[in-house]
């Protein structure tokens, strides 16, 4: 790929082939791919079924299909990490060889559906790493080795955080200081991200 708009159809040439395939389909049949392609991107999920099952009615092979939708899968979702347009996606399927008229279609499906992609790409984004929990302790440390520090003040944080798939404990210890430098970025954080809702 090359800069941050835009593919670099020389290095993509497995992804090229791919998508000349879609020249062999007909409206209907790129309508209900694309569509197929956006459920993919929203769910994470292949449907493996739908693919056998639209294989078998249209009569395209199987394989092939799987690597056209592969193509035109990794091709949509670096147009939604790169955010293009209806037109810019329309013009980068031109070049990598797809016909004008089905690459006129696959950019107004795009610009149809990229508003909805894109906030869902987000909300994605924002779970992972989601803190799901807080546990805290308040102590003032009472013996020590070391004489600077009897009588100061640590908290104990035990922070649950959801993965995704699963979640894990992140366990931090204190200083007051360091409690309220944390506190401040927290606070920092939480009005980013407010700005962005």
């Amino acid at each position: 790929m090359s800069g941050s708009t835009g593919f670099d159809v020389a290095s993509d040439g497995k992804m090229s082939v791919d998508l000349q395939h879609l020249d062999q389909l007909g409206e209907s049949q790129i309508d209900y791919l694309v569509q197929m392609t956006f459920t993919t991107l929203t769910t994470g999920r292949l449907p493996e079924e739908q693919v056998s099952e639209f294989a078998s009615e249209h009569k395209i092979k199987p394989k092939l299909l799987k690597e056209t939708l592969k193509g035109l899968l990794f091709f949509l979702s670096e147009s939604l990490r790169k955010n293009m347009s209806g037109d810019a996606v329309k013009n980068e399927l031109v070049k990598f060889g797809v016909d004008a008229g089905k690459s006129e279609r696959i950019g107004t499906l795009w610009k149809t559906t990229f508003t909805k992609l894109a906030q869902l790409m987000k909300q994605k984004t924002l779970k992972v790493n989601e803190l799901v929990d807080l546990q805290w302790k308040f102590g003032v440390t009472a013996a020590t080795d070391s004489l600077q520090q009897v009588n100061t003040c640590f908290l104990q944080l035990k922070l649950t955080i959801n993965k995704g798939n699963e979640t894990e404990d992140v366990l931090m210890e204190m200083t007051l200081p360091q409690f309220y430098k944390f506190l401040q970025q927290m606070e920092q954080a939480q009005r980013q991200c407010e700005s962005y809702t």
